[in-house]
């Protein structure tokens, strides 16, 4: 999932935890409000502070709401009185995928379990404040024609204390560590070479071209398993790469006549130019249809559109020496990468089956 003690500073000194680490409070906070209706925590008084019990209770019913039982539903109502801001904005998409996975019936549980709250830095005064947290919680789930998985994860968010009504206490988690990027999602990454998205699709096509050129395998062309590689990193770089070593081993056994291409056609479904400081995340549709011949005879062909989440990579050239006025030549490299997979057996991609903590691998591919 991921790769993501306390009392106010004056007033609250005497209730303060040895492991939490206090700092400057903010002269004029921002307020983020939730997304939905605020939920006002139960057994909690704003002028009395329990930090480190109150976020223990507010992931608790994040987690409640994110919870899926044979019969039941997500708690989208409730998750949405508990986020906002930045947070929000990435996590509600999510469980909306979610919840049309669950409606498809592919999606059928999920419970979470051993949660644990760790309050690492607390900014307040007068029982408002900010709260950053570690949360370590294991998921799990079952889908259908799949085994249950379990996975274990520990992530990072940050959280503002606030005042409902006379006394009541509305905490927000409001900001996230995304594991993909190493970055709080609230802080935006400059795009080192922006591209409209035509360009992006002329990249991507050009990019699918070669992909499933160097994957086919004639009388005359082996499968060129080097740049094959070079395409790939990450969990799809694992998933892929055993795949095409075994077809490579079937045709030199003479298994495996020949591997064709055709009709390749790709379509930008979503377009992240700030998923990390080196380079945006786009999620493509690919169409394309395979011919493939074994020794028994051809095979009907194979027409099919798959998922495949691909980082636009960039990495700027270091020069020797003084920068040279004439100069006129390329100052960085720019290259696209398949780092992710929606396998259509299970509608689940493979960084999400491996347990993977982030998408977009943070070496290996500079």
């Amino acid at each position: 999932m991921f790769k993501l003690t306390i009392a106010a500073i004056l007033v609250l000194a005497a209730a303060c935890s040895p492991s939490a680490t206090p700092s400057a409070v903010p002269a004029q906070p921002d307020v983020p409000k939730t997304a939905g209706s605020p939920t006002t925590l139960a057994n909690a008084s704003f002028s009395k502070p329990r930090i480190e019990t109150e976020v223990q209770q507010v992931f608790e019913l994040n987690y409640q709401a994110r919870t899926l039982r044979p019969g039941g539903q997500f708690g989208v109502d409730a998750l949405r009185g508990l986020v906002g801001g930045a947070y929000g904005d990435y996590t509600l998409p999510l469980l909306d995928r979610e919840i049309r996975d669950a409606q498809a019936g592919v999606l059928q549980q999920v419970t979470f379990n051993d949660i644990g709250v760790k309050v690492d830095q607390w900014r307040g005064d007068g029982g408002w404040g900010y709260a950053e947290v570690s949360v370590t919680r294991t998921r799990q789930e079952v889908r259908a024609g799949a085994s249950p998985s379990a996975e274990t994860a520990t992530y990072r968010f940050r959280l503002q204390r606030q005042r409902i009504g006379a006394d009541g206490v509305l905490w927000v988690i409001y900001d996230f560590l995304n594991p993909a990027t190493g970055g709080w999602i609230s802080q935006p990454v400059t795009t080192p070479i922006p591209a409209s998205d035509t360009q992006l699709a002329t990249e991507l096509k050009s990019f699918f071209n070669e992909f499933y050129q160097a994957r086919t395998l004639t009388a005359l062309h082996a499968f060129d398993m080097s740049k094959s590689a070079s395409f790939v990193a990450g969990t799809y770089e694992a998933y892929t790469m055993p795949l095409l070593e075994h077809d490579r081993a079937e045709a030199e056994s003479g298994g495996l006549k020949e591997v064709r291409y055709a009709g390749i056609a790709v379509r930008l479904e979503k377009w992240d130019p700030r998923a990390t400081d080196h380079g945006g995340l786009a999620t493509a549709a690919v169409t394309r249809t395979a011919f493939v011949t074994r020794s028994s005879g051809a095979e009907p062909p194979q027409v099919g559109t798959y998922e495949f989440r691909l980082h636009r990579h960039y990495h700027p050239l270091v020069f020797a020496g003084p920068p040279d006025p004439s100069y006129t030549g390329p100052t960085a490299l720019l290259n696209w990468l398949i780092v992710d997979f929606l396998r259509p057996d299970v509608n689940r991609w493979v960084t999400d089956l491996a347990g993977a903590t982030t998408i977009v691998p943070d070496v290996g591919h500079y």
